[in-house]
């Protein structure tokens, strides 16, 4: 597969490059004004000095744009996102802004790592591309490697306190990323990348553009990729082929509607995420930290049992139509498709196997009795997720009132089981999807130790103004949104709770002003609610695989999570020098936190962290172009508080006044940028705090610095080549080779057997950790034709 891959990818790019009739310049540059009230209007192409974009004029290397929202808001644009290592994934991309605590799990953006913001989790936030919602619909968790490629990311925002109005979100208490695809250059042309690096890491990259067709107002553009790599530490090996498209149409008058789409297929092995106590007994490379190499008859721990097949397919078609000079509408169907499953194997007795809450005598290994004894079976975590969804918009401007109005609905249906199905004799499964070599009953059923079948109904609406006074120097924003969120559970499994239903209708306003005192200087403030509705796992019941108890009971009124966000900041854009501060202020209630179960397959399921604060301040700045550079500083001073003690096992644990977990105190970040059109290079510095783990702070990781270190050249082709701006780059991740722990993997309550309150011994638990990968380096070659 690897060398047809290739193979395909080289002579399409040769049928491109033969059929110029001309050299092409450079891919359109973003339009950051879609997502950035400052904008930056797209560059001309001619004066950009790469194939990949780059136009050496963004603040502080990419890291950094001129906001004027009303609250805080960072992005990171080109000239940043194509100087890293190609793979990069979305929480790799956003390491450096202030309060993204990004902690990854490998080099090379296929192994999902965690980030948290603000001392709030990913599945506390959301995550939107081109307008729809990325969140998995079970448990709320993003999977940051599956969306885009690099190449094709034009920006990504981070919105660190709270959801715009229009945002189609019902987890977003911690703030949003938005990702926006490429958009199709006026030019024709393409790009081609290579790369290779270390663990025997290769990718590949080719995207055609086709430039304006004629005088119809179209342009679009498509690419292929696909990177492959064994693992850092322990046996496995990663691969991921990933398709995008994407057009513009231009209806005239300022109208257009744009398409995008984005398909990947993804085949990797899992690492083991260790505790604390294997991780220093053994480090990296030690055996209770990695799984097996080897199958041993009866292990649970054999690498190949483990393994993580996954597809997704996004597509959305935002379309902006421009009715008259008042009026301007926005539509933006979209449609989400997930479909994979998380490799785990159990062992039992064939006369004893959980079926839902019944007991089932079963084949479990194919030999046609039912009577064997501790039979090795194969048992993954499938899920398929469907959702389709609208919103549409409206903007009116009435004299110094910009109206805006809106709904947004969404149908989806997650399907979440747990089948059991047959291994073969070396460890591995017959099937790796699980959808075939299914273990049945005598009748012929399909056993499951659960399976969860989630219709949700969501639907919003919204309006808003903000009133422009003092010749625009004083905006003042009002909102509301009020939700109807409705969620289904059909139970699948023989069961007690057959159906369970919960609706959520909150309310959430927002209010915020800013305050321009001349061109350079300016002020802002926000207050505005969030609700995080409980994940579809609340609605089921789990049971034991062997004796069919529960273990889980279902709790589908347990209340969402609200917060309260208020924000203060500052901002100077001078010529020279950008920068901006905000302090901030949560309050929380029913605060939900992800914690995982692992046996070794994993299932995430909410913890009611019950009251909690946080208070802090943010600060980044950056520099415009001074002589070739433009350093960028970011800093995030954080203070976090449970105010509530939290329900275990029939009692309480004494966690008031105890920090948050997942909340560095401190996190600060230093990068220079220097590009004079030929030679660039980048340094990258990341610092970030110890932080707990377990609510009773009785466990915590070491605080750690990484740094990152980015080399390149272009060249110069004569125009009869038919290519442009070729450049050699070499990326270098933890240059100085630090091996740590990057974060929290699963937290618990607590890591030490603690006494309750009421006098209830509450057994430790173990948090789970990401292995942050060594000194690792990938050199690309680009060039565009």
């Amino acid at each position: 597969m690897k060398t047809e891959f290739i193979a395909t990818v080289l002579a399409t790019a040769a049928a491109a490059a033969m059929a110029q009739t001309s050299p092409a310049a450079d891919p359109q540059q973003t339009d950051i004004g879609r997502v950035s009230a400052s904008g930056a209007s797209n560059a001309n192409p001619q004066d950009t000095p790469s194939a990949t974009g780059v136009t050496r004029k963004e603040i502080a290397g990419g890291l950094m744009v001129d906001e004027n929202v009303s609250k805080a808001k960072s992005s990171v644009t080109r000239d940043f996102i194509q100087k890293q290592q190609p793979s990069a994934d979305v929480f790799q991309l956003l390491k450096y802004s202030p309060g993204a605590n990004a902690a990854p799990s490998d080099a090379w953006g296929l192994s999902p790592g965690v980030l948290s913001v603000r001392g709030m989790d990913g599945g506390q936030m959301g995550f939107n591309f081109e307008g729809m919602p990325l969140s998995v619909a079970s448990n709320w968790s993003v999977f940051p490697g599956q969306y885009i490629d690099t190449e094709n990311t034009d920006v990504v925002t981070l919105n660190q306190g709270s959801a715009d109005l229009s945002s189609p979100d019902v987890t977003a208490t911690g703030g949003i990323v938005d990702l926006f695809l490429h958009t199709p250059s006026k030019q024709r042309g393409g790009l081609l990348t290579m790369s290779v690096g270390t663990d025997n890491a290769w990718r590949v990259f080719l995207r055609g553009e086709t430039g304006e067709i004629g005088d119809t107002g179209l342009r679009a553009f498509g690419s292929i990729s696909q990177i492959e790599t064994d693992h850092f530490r322990g046996p496995g090996h990663d691969r991921k082929q990933h398709l995008s498209l994407g057009a513009v149409q231009e209806w005239g008058g300022g109208s257009r509607s744009k398409l995008a789409l984005t398909y990947s297929k993804i085949a990797r092995d899992v690492y083991k995420n260790p505790t604390l106590a294997q991780w220093k007994a053994d480090g990296m490379d030690g055996a209770s930290t990695n799984y097996d190499a080897t199958y041993t008859a009866g292990s649970l721990s054999y690498y190949r049992m483990l393994q993580n097949p996954w597809e997704n397919l996004l597509l959305s078609v935002p379309t902006d139509l421009r009715v008259n000079d008042k009026l301007t509408l926005n539509v933006t169907p979209y449609l989400f498709y997930g479909f994979g499953g998380s490799g785990s194997a159990g062992t039992l007795n064939e006369s004893s196997v959980g079926f839902g809450n019944t007991v089932q005598a079963v084949d479990l290994n194919g030999n046609g009795t039912t009577t064997d004894t501790g039979v090795t079976y194969y048992n993954p975590i499938i899920e398929k997720n469907l959702r389709t969804g609208i919103t549409v918009k409206g903007n009116y401007q009435l004299d110094n009132h910009a109206l805006v109005a809106g709904v947004w609905m969404q149908r989806s249906r997650d399907q979440l089981y747990r089948p059991y199905s047959l291994m073969n004799d070396d460890g591995t499964p017959v099937d790796v999807d699980g959808s075939s070599s299914l273990i049945r009953t005598a009748s012929g059923q399909v056993v499951n130790q659960w399976n969860q079948d989630t219709h949700d109904s969501f639907y919003s609406a919204f309006l808003g103004d903000t009133i422009s006074l003092m010749d625009d120097s004083l905006n003042i924003d009002v909102g509301v949104k009020k939700m109807w969120l409705e969620r289904v559970g059909k139970n699948r499994v023989p069961s007690d709770v057959t159906r369970t239903e919960a609706q959520n209708d909150p309310l959430l306003p927002t209010a915020a002003i800013r305050y321009k005192f001349d061109d350079v200087n300016s002020v802002f403030a926000s207050v505005a609610r969030g609700v995080r509705i409980l994940p579809a796992g609340a609605l089921y019941p789990r049971y034991s695989a062997s004796t069919g108890a529960v273990t889980t009971r279902a709790n589908p009124d347990q209340a969402s999570e609200k917060s309260t966000a208020f924000e203060l900041g500052y901002r100077y854009q001078g010529p020279l020098v950008s920068l901006s501060t905000s302090a901030f202020h949560y309050a929380f209630e029913n605060r939900q936190i992800s914690a995982q179960v692992c046996d070794p397959g994993c299932v995430s399921s909410p913890i009611d962290g019950g009251k909690q604060r946080a208070f802090g301040l943010d600060f980044e700045a950056g520099l415009r172009p001074f002589m070739n550079f433009r350093p960028y500083a970011s800093l995030e001073l954080l203070k976090t508080r449970i105010e509530s003690d939290i329900p275990v096992s029939g009692d309480y644990l004494a966690t008031s006044g105890k920090q948050a977990v997942r909340a560095p105190k401190v996190q600060a970040a230093l990068a220079v940028d220097y590009d004079n059109g030929s030679f660039f290079g980048n340094l990258g510095w990341k610092y970030v705090g110890r932080q707990y783990a377990t609510f009773m702070n009785d466990q915590e990781i070491a605080a750690y610095t990484t740094l990152d270190i980015g080399l390149g050249y272009r060249f110069t082709l004569p125009p009869s080549s038919g290519l442009t701006k070729p450049e050699l780059r070499l990326n270098v991740m933890n240059a100085t080779d630090r091996h740590y722990l990057s974060g929290v993997n699963s937290v618990t309550t607590n890591a030490v057997a603690t006494t309750a309150i009421n006098g209830k011994t509450i057994a430790a638990s173990q948090p789970s950790y990401l292995v942050a990968n060594p000194v690792s380096a990938m050199l690309t070659f680009a060039v565009g034709f």
